[in-house]
């Protein structure tokens, strides 16, 4: 089938030598290798893995650490060229200690419990780094600094300590030590292929199905097909063609699509008796549905094809670790109780230890103020403003005053009308004289206007007195802010 494709890759080369004529950083330092359907098997594979330069591939600068210092390069450092076809980036790709601190581990068990409250169980999918699963594409000096047994006994004890803290893990050391039929990562990208994905699902439901809970669900039967040929020019392959004015072409993989096996309707469907799915998936780009069928891996589908349940997938591009969960913990579905398992693909080097997001994340765990007793709420109307004003948003005084006092947390839920209002501060003012500033950057995909927050009074004695927002981004226009603070 890929050779359909063949013209297409040329007019890609052609295009690649045109812009190199052009100045641009995508130059090309070699002639394209066309082939035709008697053409050489080497060549063949050559054009599929995207081998159309000749090395080096790397540059001086990708060695300099100015190079990182701002924009979408700063998560590419250390860029570095590996065996033939490979990219790594040496900061995140070929980290070998995985941590969790105490405060992370401590937020982490708090969120399965109030999961567990309102009957979800956690399942995590912990993925590895692209160093663990293709430490072998490394070259010197790499291969000999970068220690697999190390990096691979962090992983496992990563995945224990998020076992012992309550949730269901699934088993990846199979995965991390077999030997592999095709490439888990794509060479140049940082995402996994559909493969990976594939492998990586398979493990996840030898998890759950071993949970009694998920004999509850109602099965559906799910098959899964080839699909398109996705073409990946991969991240890592842009930066170094950015910073070096050379890149290779396309890598190219065969994709999947899962589909019910059935795929006409069935009768239980049309008089609409079929039962919401009870399990959701949250993550990162690796798993979400884009329009774009080139960056889709098919990871919800291969989960519905071996759990036999459908899924509902939240995850997120561009959300980072908690960006998704976020959306689905604000979600109508979530908070009417639809979901019974929350599957979470997540990346081992993420270490989770931004507590201000906790801080967010725990109390939309809960469902907020919702069913809570309000110590105090408030409306108001903020104007057109600029970055660094500020407004108040609640105010714990005069006739109406509850006192706050004695309590370890209190928590905020607000609406904002605008779901784009991301970037801000909270400021929560107590009456002696303490206070507590909060930096909130919410994800840029969240289209949702609720907002949580769990504050903690520097002094247990003190009251709540004011509530500010200062802005880290203009209003454009007047928005409407509710405010409730209830105990957390």
């Amino acid at each position: 089938m890929w050779l359909r494709r063949l013209p297409d890759i040329a007019r890609w080369a052609l295009l690649c030598l045109c812009l190199c004529w052009q100045g641009s950083a995508w130059a090309a330092q070699a002639e394209p290798r066309q082939n035709d359907a008697g053409g050489d098997a080497t060549q063949q594979r050559d054009i599929m893995r995207g081998a159309f330069l000749q090395p080096p591939f790397t540059c001086e600068a990708l060695s300099d650490p100015a190079t990182y210092a701002e924009g979408t390069m700063k998560t590419m450092s250390q860029l570095i060229a590996g065996e033939p076809y490979w990219f790594f980036r040496s900061d995140v790709d070929l980290q070998q200690s995985f941590p969790l601190d105490a405060a992370s581990q401590k937020a982490f068990a708090e969120l399965v419990d109030r999961l567990a409250q309102r009957g979800v169980k956690l399942v995590v999918m912990l993925q590895p780094t692209r160093g663990l699963m293709h430490a072998d594409a490394l070259v010197s000096p790499w291969k000999e600094q970068y220690s697999l047994a190390a990096a691979r006994q962090s992983f496992l004890e990563k995945a224990q300590t998020l076992r012992a803290l309550g949730a269901v893990v699934a088993d990846m050391e199979p995965v991390l030590t077999a030997d592999h039929e095709q490439e888990y990562f794509f060479r140049r990208d940082h995402h996994w292929t559909p493969y990976g994905a594939d492998v990586s699902a398979r493990q996840v439901a030898e998890a759950m199905q071993a949970e009694p809970g998920i004999n509850d669900l109602p099965e559906v039967a799910f098959e899964t097909r080839p699909d398109i040929l996705l073409r990946k020019m991969g991240t890592m392959n842009v930066a170094v063609g950015i910073v070096c004015g050379n890149t290779y072409s396309f890598q190219w993989v065969r994709s999947s699509l899962t589909v019910p096996k059935d795929d006409t309707a069935s009768a239980d469907a049309l008089f609409g008796d079929v039962a919401a799915p009870a399990i959701a998936l949250v993550g990162t780009s690796n798993s979400d549905n884009r329009e774009d069928r080139y960056k889709n891996y098919n990871f919800q589908g291969f989960l519905q094809q071996y759990l036999s349940r459908d899924v509902v997938n939240f995850a997120m591009t561009g959300g980072g670790a908690t960006g998704s969960l976020e959306d689905l913990l604000l979600s109508d579905a979530y908070q009417s109780g639809q979901f019974r398992y929350l599957i979470w693909e997540l990346p081992v080097s993420y270490a989770l230890e931004e507590q201000e997001v906790w801080r967010q994340l725990l109390p939309e765990a809960s469902g907020g103020c919702t069913d809570q007793s309000l110590l105090a709420s408030a409306k108001v109307t903020v104007p057109i403003s600029k970055v660094d004003e500020r407004v108040e948003v609640l105010a714990n005084a005069g006739q109406y005053r509850r006192l706050t006092a004695g309590r370890q947390h209190l928590l905020l839920d607000m609406n904002f009308s605008d779901s784009n209002f991301k970037e801000f501060y909270v400021l929560a003012y107590y009456d002696d004289g303490q206070r507590e500033k909060v930096r909130i950057r919410r994800p840029a995909r969240l289209d949702n206007g609720r907002f949580m927050l769990r504050l903690d009074p520097p002094g247990r004695q003190s009251n709540l007195l004011s509530v500010l927002l200062e802005f880290e981004q203009p209003v454009p226009a007047a928005m409407e802010v509710e405010t409730s603070l209830c105990d957390y």
